[in-house]
């Protein structure tokens, strides 16, 4: 455990646009599995390419990074890995913003 710790406190372009992608994606795939585990508790079918769905998970994904952004900039002062959550950020909501307004 300490290891992993030791691991995740540098200062990097690299760890920035890693924990960018990490956070988001677990933390869709938690609400993805919550809604599906949910729905099949109560006998009702889900559309897995359902893509209101998926637009709705990818918005709220974003918000756990937000905190993982303050931590690092303001808690550890590690600029560079703090641009690199931003980065994936962005990238994540532009990509949120061709889904929505393209489909």
């Amino acid at each position: 455990m300490r290891e992993l710790l030791e691991k995740l406190r540098r200062d990097s372009w690299t760890m920035g646009i890693t924990l960018g992608i990490l956070v988001p994606a677990l933390t869709f795939g938690v609400l993805y599995g919550l809604v599906y585990l949910v729905l099949t508790v109560a006998g009702k079918p889900l559309d897995v390419l359902n893509l209101d769905l998926i637009k709705k998970f990818i918005l709220l994904s974003i918000v756990p990074s937000v905190f993982v952004i303050r931590y690092y900039l303001l808690k550890l002062k590690f600029d560079l890995t703090g641009r690199g959550i931003l980065l994936m950020t962005f990238l994540i909501g532009i990509g949120f913003a061709v889904l929505e307004f393209a489909f």
